[in-house]
């Protein structure tokens, strides 16, 4: 009797040290991180664009075309519009991953624009998300390179300390959601360089 306790108490031990291990693996090789100057953890994306840096600004500034570049988002409707303009601070709108409306949906603010430098945003009511996390907020930050290239970094990051239990949903979902912003970024880069400004502005 001793020698089987002995042997699964082993077995025990040898599980949680596989555990542990492959725990700290998604950790430490998740895009969740710190990055050189940023003062917290995010997850970013980058992409050179060959489009002047104000045409890429307006462009992801209008809800409306985020239906044409990205992969997760089928549409995004404007909340405040008839007070607030689209895309400035204060702005309000709610994001859907499905066209019916059902399924994945989160509501987004608009609280940093700086033209042709960074438009802020904060994340809250996520429905239907099997993970999911509070006080996140997500960045739009635009570089300009010269006068027909620019750098458009995105980020998703915590506004407010996290908890354990939120930070490691972080490290989790990081993996798809840098996925997410490669294929949507690329989509944006393709948009822009390809189109005529009075195109994509959808004006």
């Amino acid at each position: 009797m001793g020698s089987r306790s002995t042997e699964l108490t082993k077995w025990l031990f040898f599980i949680l040290i596989l555990i542990l291990v492959f725990l700290t693996a998604i950790a430490g090789f998740s895009p969740y991180k710190s990055y050189p100057g940023f003062t917290h953890k995010l997850i970013q994306h980058s992409v050179e664009i060959e489009t002047p840096v104000d045409t890429v600004f307006k462009f992801l500034g209008k809800s409306e075309n985020a239906s044409r570049w990205s992969v997760f988002v089928d549409h995004i409707i404007p909340l405040n519009s008839g007070k607030v303009s689209d895309g400035s601070v204060g702005s309000q709108r709610r994001c859907f991953c499905n066209k019916d409306e059902t399924g994945k949906q989160w509501d987004e603010l608009i609280t940093v624009v700086i033209p042709g430098k960074k438009r802020q945003l904060t994340i809250y009511n996520l429905k239907e998300f099997p993970i999911s996390a509070e006080n996140l907020a997500t960045e739009q930050i635009y570089k300009k390179l010269d006068d027909k290239k620019c750098r458009v970094t995105f980020t998703v990051f915590f506004n407010k300390s996290p908890g354990i239990i939120d930070e490691f949903k972080m490290y989790i979902a990081a993996y798809e959601i840098n996925r997410i912003f490669s294929q949507n970024m690329q989509n944006i880069k393709r948009i822009v360089e390809t189109s005529q400004s009075s195109t994509i502005y959808n004006d």
